[in-house]
């Protein structure tokens, strides 16, 4: 049997891998898996078999090939959608469980050649709510769980991605705290109410501790989607009219929704969809915006923009103003987003996540006086008016955050001796 358990923390928008080292009982840390990777993965066109690229290598790739190929990214949020079987690529026929067995041997293969290893024990990240369904949560967890197996792991333990933060934060501190792990990422937003106590960081029975657990479906993805709704759908001719039996009439909503998903722009590049677009940007009285959608969907611009408008909301979580310049030649676009545009634009999204948070505390009888400490973790953490939210309730004096991408990935690893039966002592 080896001697290394595998922590992988294979997320929305960023994945990682840590190890836990069985005979020393402690992270064995490598400058080659310490950060973490995007979740890409890129099928060049091809007629060969050859495995998919993966990570910030299949981003590279995909710019590279002028964006010809079959580009995932966020294939996460698809575990729980039970309509979503297969997809074909390169006349290859791919099982969801296949793509993500792509992922997660990908980075079984990095920590194995630092271990040294075939390592087969794997503690697999979840968020505390794939799907507020329970069947399809659970077909979630089984389709990960199917995937993890195609890697080449064996025995599979899956930890709530919450709770893992909060281990991870348990071993920064000295003295008992009752935590509460605010967990933001890309997909979901995940909350958890924790008793922590360094001396009990070795024992098996850690149930107790875990006061409650929640979360919902949205997080960083989704404000993205609304930079893209807000401040530039009209640049592709969102609030156009066009003339029908002598009267104005507003273009419909449909198109400019579909594009605020990137990864949902290529089901617009059908004959049907093509043709509306084609004969809006003649018709329209903004036929240079539909000519730009046009150019959006026939040059599969999607995800390049959407890079843009991501760096725009990462830029915002420090500055005040951001840029939204897109150089593409058919799609010109230089805008400057505000802070506080930003905010009003979002402040949906983040009434939805607080809004969940009130209620998850009331629902478990917590009272926000008895939160020591507010751990914040995940990328989408950082966003200031997020965060505002997290301090006027908690006051600014208890927040803690740190290792906002690798932090669950830490806590995986080290929930290794609680859930693997021949490490408890």
């Amino acid at each position: 049997m080896s001697t290394y358990i595998y922590g992988i923390d294979f997320g929305t928008s960023n994945s990682s891998v840590t190890i836990w080292d069985v005979e020393r009982r402690t992270l064995a840390r490598d400058p080659s898996i310490a950060g973490v990777e995007s979740s890409f993965m890129y099928f060049p066109y091809t007629l060969s078999k050859d495995p998919p690229l993966i990570g910030n290598a299949a981003k590279l790739r995909y710019v590279q090939d002028e964006m010809r190929g079959r580009f995932f990214q966020a294939i996460k949020t698809i575990l729980p959608n039970r309509t979503f079987e297969q997809t074909i690529v390169n006349n290859e026929t791919y099982l969801l469980e296949d793509l993500i067995a792509f992922f997660l041997r990908h980075l079984k293969g990095k920590a194995d050649r630092v271990t040294g290893q075939d390592v087969k024990r794997v503690v697999m990240g979840r968020p505390a709510v794939f799907s507020s369904e329970p069947a399809e949560d659970q077909i979630a967890q089984d389709r990960l769980r199917r995937a993890a197996e195609l890697a080449g792991f064996k025995e599979i333990h899956f930890q709530y991605e919450p709770i893992a933060a909060a281990f991870a934060y348990e071993a920064r501190i000295r003295q008992p705290e009752r935590v509460l792990v605010g967990d933001f990422g890309g997909g979901t937003s995940d909350f958890t109410v924790v008793q922590l106590d360094p001396r009990r960081q070795d024992q098996v029975e850690r149930l107790a501790d875990i006061l409650a657990t929640g979360g919902l479906p949205v997080a960083g993805n989704r404000y993205d989607s609304a930079t893209m709704w807000h401040t530039l759908t009209p640049h592709f001719g969102r609030g156009a009219t066009y003339e029908s039996f002598g009267k104005r009439i507003e273009v419909p909503s449909t198109l400019h929704r579909q594009i605020c998903q990137w990864d949902q722009i290529v089901f617009l590049r059908n004959a049907t969809k093509l043709d509306l677009i084609w004969r809006l940007a003649r018709l329209s009285d903004n036929p240079a915006g539909f000519d730009r959608l046009q150019a959006l969907v026939t040059e599969n611009q999607g995800f390049a923009l959407f890079q843009i408008i991501e760096a725009a909301k990462i830029t915002l979580t420090t500055a005040d103003t951001a840029s939204l310049r897109f150089t593409h030649p058919r799609i010109p676009i230089n805008e400057r987003l505000t802070l506080e545009e930003f905010n009003a634009n979002t402040a949906d999204l983040t009434g939805q996540i607080t809004a969940k948070l009130d209620a998850f505390m009331q629902e478990a009888a917590i009272d926000p006086a008895g939160i020591e400490t507010v751990f914040l973790t995940g990328g989408t953490s950082l966003i200031r008016s997020l965060r505002d939210e997290f301090v006027r309730r908690f006051g600014a004096d208890r927040l803690r955050d740190g290792g906002e991408f690798t932090s669950v990935g830490d806590g995986l690893a080290l929930s290794a001796p609680l859930l693997f039966p021949e490490l408890h002592r």
